[in-house]
């Protein structure tokens, strides 16, 4: 009765105050509803879609027809979905607006922060070049550890008072010097 390849025009009747189509095949009932085969059949198990069988022995839906209804607020010509859309792109922009900003706000900190290296940079060779050439740096000690001098003294610490370097407890505790 009904192929692919027939051309068929589906009938409406009116029930409860709503139109209703005479039936569809399953499967097109789905495409129409935008939802798979087996979730028509639960709904048809549940009860909220009408179905019955039909003269070929195949199950036909009967789909509810729902005139486009506009919400309250919304005006002519304003599909609910543009207001959506609207609404969804209007969110978009203002967090896009406040991400921007906060990059601003994190882009002036790394400026600020590369500005502070760069000074301590400078203030670093400058006291490089301001410490005396004769005046041993630790590294110095630890060479002349190294080397199995004897202990050394340093030059004058702050007070006026010369100070014996000495090895640390470990190295002293194992005879390791």
């Amino acid at each position: 009765m009904y192929g692919p390849y027939t051309n068929r025009t589906v009938r409406h009747t009116v029930r409860e105050g709503r139109r209703v189509t005479d039936g569809v095949p399953m499967r097109e009932a789905a495409d129409r509803l935008g939802i798979s085969v087996a979730a028509v059949r639960q709904r048809i198990r549940r009860g909220t879609l009408e179905s019955f069988k039909g003269e070929d022995g195949r199950w036909y839906v009967r789909i509810p027809i729902v005139p486009n209804a506009v919400p309250d607020g919304v005006p002519d010509g304003v599909s609910p979905a543009d207001d959506l859309t609207s609404a969804l792109l209007d969110t978009l922009r203002s967090e896009n607006a406040f991400l921007r900003g906060e990059m601003e706000v994190r882009n002036r900190e790394l400026a600020d922060r590369t500005r502070e290296v760069q000074e301590l940079h400078v203030m670093l060779q400058t006291a490089q070049r301001l410490i005396p050439a004769n005046v041993p740096t630790t590294s110095d000690a630890a060479r002349a550890d190294e080397q199995g001098s004897p202990r050394q003294h340093t030059p004058v610490a702050p007070g006026g008072v010369q100070r014996e370097i000495r090895p640390s407890w470990w190295r002293r505790l194992f005879g390791m010097e």
